[in-house]
């Protein structure tokens, strides 16, 4: 077995660790792209065991985009979250995961993530086809395994033992990746997971209406049968914030992502187009969010 490689952004100048970060990223997880902090603190540990490719990400807040599409071997992600929060988006299904859960991304499709401050979250990728045909008949994207089911949380510690276990990679056993395919296996299709529906609560209806300029509380509460306090609390909860940063929040997100993605749209095009009714606030939002104008960002990127 290879050692672990290790890296930090920590013993960087603050103004070189995104780029640093953003480089080390696309080459662990070929297609992501990450919008962080210019000075983020984060470390990245990666490895492999047999057939599985295994990382270990500790970050502040920050979200990553994967936009890889590959017509080769079906591949899942494991994120298993150990501290912290993390929001999965994937083929217009929404999860979260809070410590003890394990969030599942199809690696083939297209998925967003964000994620928490002082996150910590062990990855472990795998071929779908070493879980069986039973595994292979389901849609992953975007699937929460709860942390409180034993077959998860045993699945969990082994991940976290490996870790521990890390200094001492060459004496394992050549089989613990047979084993952690069959404790993956049995997580993923244990009794106690959730059906594979879509939940259509608050932060998904949000979501799903980032276009609209009158989205908030109110308007949510109305189309989910919620009370506003339901709602506010429903927002607590699953990201940690309120609806009105929750919202604001993505469409400054999906603002820099239509900016690079979109360059025969203008500005002011964008900023109708994820919801803001006034382009000056739109732009002051931005600035202040990622520290340049939208025409300064869009011209970073070319």
């Amino acid at each position: 077995m290879p050692l672990v490689e290790l890296f930090t952004t920590r013993l960087l100048p603050p103004e070189r660790r995104q780029d640093f970060w953003r480089s080390l990223i696309a080459e662990t997880f070929p297609g992501m792209v990450v919008e962080a902090p210019s000075s983020i603190q984060a470390d990245l540990a990666r490895w492999s065991v047999g057939r599985l490719g295994i990382a270990r990400a500790l970050s502040s807040r920050s979200r990553v985009s994967r936009a890889h599409e590959s017509a080769g071997e079906r591949m899942l992600v494991f994120h298993l979250q150990r501290r912290g929060r993390m929001m999965m988006h994937q083929r217009g299904r929404v999860e979260y995961a809070s410590a003890g859960d394990v969030l599942i991304a199809e690696e083939d499709t297209p998925y967003d993530i964000d994620i928490s401050d002082a996150n910590d979250c062990l990855i472990l990728n795998m071929p779908i086809s070493l879980l069986g045909d039973v595994a292979s008949r389901h849609n992953w994207c975007s699937r929460r395994l709860d942390g409180k089911d034993p077959n998860v949380r045993l699945l969990g510690r082994l991940l976290g033992g490996v870790w521990d276990e890390r200094d001492h990679m060459h004496d394992l056993d050549r089989n613990l990746d047979t084993v952690l395919i069959s404790l993956a296996r049995i997580a993923c299709l244990s009794e106690k997971t959730r059906p594979e529906t879509l939940s259509r609560g608050p932060v998904e209806f949000a979501l799903a209406h980032l276009h609209d300029p009158e989205l908030g509380t109110a308007s949510i509460a109305q189309a989910t049968g919620l009370s506003p306090r339901a709602v506010q609390k429903a927002f607590a909860r699953h990201i940690g914030g309120s609806p009105t940063g929750f919202i604001t929040q993505q469409r400054l997100q999906r603002a820099a992502q239509m900016l690079r993605s979109h360059p025969a749209s203008s500005v002011t095009q964008i900023a109708f187009d994820i919801g803001f009714s006034d382009p000056s606030f739109f732009a002051r939002c931005f600035r202040r969010r990622f520290g340049m104008t939208p025409s300064q960002w869009r011209m970073q990127a070319v």
